[in-house]
């Protein structure tokens, strides 16, 4: 079933809200080629172009409410918190809405303070808020919490598949009618770890010995999911979500069709097709969940045509895509698993 799109928030290294992705995407379509043009070397700018400001969190929700809170979640209530405004939902969410949580390695960063080299040195330091913080299902509490969310909750953790399979979930409550709406978002915050995971990947490098390498980064999307039909349609539907592996090289096929591939190689045959492609990781970073992004950049190339053509000037859509505008969000994984997310009008 195809799954309406009514709001979207995104909060990353380029700012905060769809508008901020829509401006970085308008001044930077395509990522430098010159490394030097920056600046800075490829360890900074993993460390400061792709990281994100939670700021504005505290003008939405009183600060002392959110004394205990993390970057990590931060980010996730933050995004959901857009997520709401954007769909016109001030006055609260359905109270029946789903809420699942899609992602990578979760609150790394907490995680690893826990885990200190002395073991006594790891007692004394130990803090009961910052394991409940260390947690994979944490920013989920707490979006249930601050937007009194009483559907069912579910966070999912399967690294770079994370994203596909929490659309396919959240489609499937929607289709068996477990519930009308469902908060369905990712989450990944920057970390040694991820850093260090990141540079460790073989296909870090764009495949160009003359490029950079692309950054690695954090951030979070949400976005709600109601039943197709709605009258005030601004944004597209989820129209499929496949997933498969290496033993599944069947799928369905995607003639004429923009895919958005968020890696940093620039392998992107796919099924036997060499499609069109455009990737946006140089705003955002690449981490396990980045496909969240993607969703969103899809939104907006299918809202406006003049960014289309901005972002993807080699891509010629022909007389049947504005009849059927379908953009592909692909993610490929290490381990030959792949998933696609994909959005049309």
């Amino acid at each position: 079933m195809k799954a309406f799109i009514r709001g979207a928030g995104v909060v990353g290294g380029f700012g905060c809200r769809l508008s901020s992705l829509e401006e970085a995407i308008r001044k930077r379509p395509a990522p430098d080629s010159d490394p030097a043009a920056s600046g800075s070397s490829t360890e900074a700018s993993a460390v400061s172009t792709a990281t994100a400001r939670t700021d504005l969190l505290d003008q939405l929700i009183p600060p002392r409410t959110l004394r205990r809170v993390d970057h990590y979640a931060r980010m996730a209530i933050l995004a959901s918190h857009l997520a709401r405004e954007d769909a016109g939902m001030g006055n609260g969410l359905p109270e029946n809405t789903g809420l699942i949580v899609a992602t990578g390695m979760g609150p790394t960063a907490n995680t690893l303070d826990l885990q200190a080299a002395d073991v006594a040195a790891t007692d004394l330091a130990l803090s009961p808020i910052l394991f409940s913080n260390s947690v994979q299902n944490a920013a989920a509490a707490y979006i249930s919490m601050l937007l009194k969310i009483r559907g069912p909750s579910l966070s999912i953790n399967q690294y770079e598949m994370a994203v596909p399979l929490a659309f396919q979930t959240a489609i499937d409550w929607i289709e068996e009618g477990r519930t009308e709406t469902v908060l369905v978002g990712s989450i990944d915050c920057f970390s040694k770890a991820l850093h260090e995971a990141a540079l460790n990947c073989r296909d870090l490098k764009n495949g160009n010995g003359g490029q950079r390498a692309a950054p690695v980064g954090e951030g979070s999307s949400f976005f709600i999911l109601t039943r197709s039909g709605t009258q005030d349609i601004r944004y597209p539907f989820v129209r499929h979500v496949l997933m498969g592996g290496t033993r599944r090289q069947n799928g369905a096929p995607i003639p004429n069709t923009l895919i958005l591939h968020n890696g940093a190689g620039r392998n992107t045959g796919f099924m036997g097709h060499d499609p069109v492609h455009a990737n946006f990781a140089h705003l955002y970073g690449t981490f396990p969940t980045s496909m969240g992004m993607d969703v969103a950049a899809a939104m907006l190339l299918l809202r406006t045509e003049q960014l289309l053509s901005i972002s993807v000037p080699q891509f010629e859509a022909g007389p049947a895509f504005p009849e059927n505008p379908l953009i592909c969000c692909l993610k490929k994984g290490e381990t030959g698993d792949w998933g696609m997310i994909v959005i049309g009008r």
